[in-house]
């Protein structure tokens, strides 16, 4: 039944739609993209031409993804000449199988650890593998080879100046989108009705803008300068959200209803500011001063009324959050303009990085999962036998010469985990039924009119593929299947001829790598255990910087960075986790228990790091305080590495203290000491005491969870590996 209950779900999270990452320009001018090799193909009257073209094309169109227009060109570039180089050596090796094999199982192998690196990486060894799987069945003379390889390499290359072509115009176009993102979602969360700390937001959209502004290849000059400034604003103000969101809960529990209405207008009113910041940065115009006075006016309310509520604690907090807040919302309109207006500035040329650093990380990395530990190892060698495998006994089947597709749809389908291939090849099965009859009948009507009337269906189904966006399988697919059909007519092979196998390859392929992944599966519940100990040993790391006061900006960056990440990794491994169709219920509950727990403690500790600014920006004295909570910090620094050791090994937590037997001590002695500043002691100390017992309720409940574990319930690594095989 949990077998069944698990694979129901996949199959119905297949059928889900989700447009947020489609984008209809990018669609149009790909699908354009692809449209103009056939054309000069037809013009030409060489088919042909047009047909490797638009297959390089469209392999440059899906590494046509979001980030600066550098990174754009680099990432469309090297899957340009990747593809070319694929098509290049195949031609040059079709005439021998062995040669052709091999070369495929390279590829393949080559693609599965690339994965390693990102999504955006693997397309680029993607696109070698897909087109040395195709054009080895169609045997070219070798002199062709250079020329093959230079009409997909040059297809490519036009698709991707396509897609930079706004450069010049909106030179940081990517950049403006990025952080417009992100000032509009910290703007829905300053308006939300009711603030809740279990909902920080803007987490993800915050570490896009920092990808996209400080990642590989980032421009330099005003524009750039302007938006490092509002990054770095956009961390100060989520986190000030936070703090304000805090005291909003601290006044709806106390039943204080003047108070928290206050602050609520106050968060109110910076939504509104935000937006204007977004929509500035949108629509490259210069920033309304007035767009802060509502703000303003909401501070000089909140102050009003805090004033007849002296000796509030929390009231106090909130002055100090609400003046932080408003000083940044000025900050941000002062700074915006100049990233906003960018191209009526004049910027300076872009520095070449230093590519030997630039690739030692992405190095470090397949060194490290070059290990048959590693899931990402073992899906690259289970890629590599599958794909090669399904290659040279499609050669057997009648038709071989079109049995490219089996492999084709292995590559497509194949993923680490076993959920991710179960959804995609369930997506991908339905949209090829329903793609192959569009594309037919499309074809069976337009056919007739000519070979352009064919290149117009080819790129209505482009358009169709780019505009479904990736978490779309469904409708990739049937536009895919759709678009195949017609190119194959243009390119003289017969939808009635091909509409059939197309269909039974398909279904074939799905099966097979279902098959595969069951057989010698990598469950990520055997990873799941790892990336719990890694979050909450980026969490450790987060709470001991922000509460050491001698810490740099840079590490209290880093720290906070890698504790977002370690949460998105451990999110998606327990959505991956849920989704598998073995037993293993113990592993779930501790560790959906131990992230929730895990949320709550970074919450506790955000609003620690707002205190902490705030003092530094008020110019107040925070090693006294932070000093007499070294002790508390310290013994959760040693349980939460006692926790993760745990949580990697599947053993009861060891060495462990009480954190609220730590937290009644440091509460006691806050409350004694005379020598902490009048300005300390009323407006930050209270909320950081009761922060600090969020942290500890956080800690003990995960001690509590994790000594529920059983070694044999819990596993990772070899242990994990051996779980997992029994559950087969």
């Amino acid at each position: 039944m949990p077998a069944l209950t698990s694979i129901s779900a996949t199959a119905k999270a297949s059928l889900r739609l989700d447009f947020s990452q489609s984008d209809p320009v990018v669609a149009a001018r790909n699908a354009v993209g692809v449209g103009i090799p056939l054309v000069v193909g037809i013009a030409a009257g060489n088919i042909g031409i047009g047909v490797f073209g638009a297959v390089g094309a469209l392999f440059a169109a899906f590494a046509d993804r979001p980030g600066g227009y550098r990174l754009r060109l680099a990432r469309m570039s090297a899957t340009a000449v990747a593809a070319g180089i694929g098509g290049g050596l195949t031609v040059l090796c079709a005439h021998s199988v062995p040669l052709s094999l091999l070369l495929v199982a390279v590829f393949s192998f080559v693609t599965g650890m690339l994965l390693s690196l990102g999504a955006n990486v693997a397309q680029i060894g993607s696109a070698a593998t897909a087109v040395a799987i195709v054009l080895n069945r169609f045997p070219q003379s070798p002199s062709d080879a250079v020329s093959i390889a230079a009409v997909i390499t040059a297809a490519a290359l036009l698709q991707s100046l396509f897609a930079v072509a706004g450069w010049p115009l909106r030179r940081h176009g990517p950049e403006r989108t990025a952080l417009a993102d992100l000032y509009g979602k910290l703007a829905q969360r300053a308006r939300s009705a009711q603030p809740k700390r279990m909902a920080p937001g803007a987490a993800a959209v915050l570490d896009k803008a920092r990808d996209t502004i400080t990642g590989f290849g980032h421009g330099h000059g005003p524009s750039m300068q302007s938006y490092r400034a509002l990054l770095d604003e956009a961390e100060r103000l989520r986190l000030e959200i936070i703090a304000l969101a805090y005291c909003v809960e601290r006044f709806d529990r106390a039943e204080k209803t003047v108070q928290r209405t206050a602050v609520h207008e106050l968060l109110l009113a910076a939504g509104t500011a935000l937006d204007a910041v977004a929509a500035a940065l949108r629509k490259g115009r210069p920033f309304d001063d007035a767009a802060v006075n509502p703000a303003m006016a909401a501070l000089r309310r909140m102050e009003d009324v805090m004033a007849g509520f002296p000796d509030s604690p929390t009231g106090h907090f909130a002055l100090l959050h609400g003046r932080a807040l408003s000083g940044q919302l000025r900050a941000c309109g002062r700074i915006v303009t100049p990233g906003a207006l960018e191209g009526r500035v004049l910027e300076k040329p872009a520095r070449v990085g230093n590519s030997r650093v630039v690739l030692q990380a992405p190095m470090a990395t397949l060194r490290a999962n070059l290990n048959g530990n590693s899931a990402i190892a073992r899906h690259a060698i289970r890629l590599a036998i599958l794909v090669t495998g399904t290659d040279a006994l499609a050669r057997l089947l009648p038709g071989g010469d079109r049995g490219y597709w089996i492999p084709l749809m292995v590559l497509i389908l194949l993923r680490p985990d076993f959920a991710a291939t179960l959804q995609r090849t369930t997506a991908r099965l339905l949209g090829t039924v329903v793609g192959l009859c569009i594309g037919t009948a499309a074809t069976f009507v337009l056919a007739p009119a000519g070979p352009y009337a064919l290149i117009a269906l080819v790129v209505v189904f482009v358009f169709g593929v780019r505009a479904s966006g990736a978490p779309n399988a469904l409708f990739m697919g049937t536009w895919i299947a759709a678009y195949l059909v017609a190119l194959l007519d243009l390119a003289g092979s017969p939808a009635a001829v091909v509409v059939v196998p197309r269909l039974l390859d398909t279904v074939l392929g799905g099966v097979l790598v279902v098959v595969a992944t069951a057989v010698w599966p990598a469950w990520e519940r055997a990873y799941l255990p790892a990336r719990i100990a890694e979050l909450l040993a980026a969490y450790r790391r987060y709470l001991a910087a922000v509460t050491d006061p001698q810490a740099s900006k840079s590490l209290i960056d880093t720290a906070r960075i890698g504790a977002r990440r370690a949460r998105s990794n451990a999110q998606a491994s327990l959505d991956r986790t849920q989704a598998e169709p073995v037993t293993g219920t113990r592993v779930l509950y501790i560790a959906e228990g131990v992230l929730v727990q895990s949320h709550l403690l970074v919450q506790s500790a955000m609003v620690i790091d707002a205190a902490r600014l705030s003092l530094q920006q008020n110019h107040q004295p925070a090693e006294q305080l932070f000093t007499m909570l070294a002790p508390f910090i310290s013994n959760a620094d040693r349980t939460l590495a006692a926790c993760a050791e745990a949580a990697a090994q599947g053993t009861p937590p060891r060495g462990t203290v009480s954190q609220r037997a730590a937290y009644d001590v440091l509460r006691r002695d806050l409350e004694a000491s005379a020598d902490l500043p009048s300005a300390v002691r009323e407006a930050v100390m209270p909320s950081v005491l009761d922060a600090a017992d969020g942290v500890a309720n956080s800690i003990d409940t995960m001690v509590h969870l994790l000594r529920e574990t059983r070694k044999t319930a819990y596993n990772n690594g070899a242990a994990g590996a051996r779980a997992a095989k029994g559950a087969r």
